[in-house]
């Protein structure tokens, strides 16, 4: 049974991204929304995208994005049942458009299979794509085949 509560909406006065909002700690997605545009903004410059690049800037681990694109702040939140953060799924899903777009207009063939498979989940993640709910965040199009 699902609860009512959102993901991220009770939160600790020391964990990161938390903002003091209505006299309660809860996930700052506009916090997570500046980080993610500063590393697009830094890498779009550079010319280089990556998984861990956005990790590293959002300061969390690969497990914690796929979470966050699915819309829970923690794995507990995932057990318990309750609802998920459709802001902070939105945020992380457009910051990973950015991503695959570069992967597909960078036209190198030989990395965009494994990054492709990488940001589905297929490949250097626990979970096989598809398994960790819903699939991918967005079409493969023509390299569906490496996701099978």
């Amino acid at each position: 049974m699902r609860k009512k509560r959102i993901s991220g909406s009770r939160m600790a006065a020391g964990e990161a991204y938390a903002a003091l909002k209505d006299g309660v700690w809860q996930l700052d997605v506009d916090a997570v929304m500046q980080r993610a545009q500063a590393y697009l903004k830094a890498a779009a410059e550079e010319g280089r995208y990556s998984l861990a690049g956005l990790c590293i800037a959002l300061d969390i681990t690969r497990e914690t994005l796929e979470l966050w694109r699915r819309g829970y702040v923690r794995r507990e939140a995932l057990e318990e049942g309750l609802l998920p953060n459709a802001a902070l799924a939105d945020c992380v899903a457009k910051a990973m458009l950015h991503l695959q777009r570069y992967w597909e207009e960078s036209g190198k063939p030989a990395t965009l299979g494994l990054r492709l498979l990488e940001a589905t989940g297929a490949f250097g993640s626990r979970a096989a794509a598809g398994q960790a709910g819903g699939g991918p965040p967005f079409d493969l199009g023509r390299y569906k085949k490496f996701a099978r």
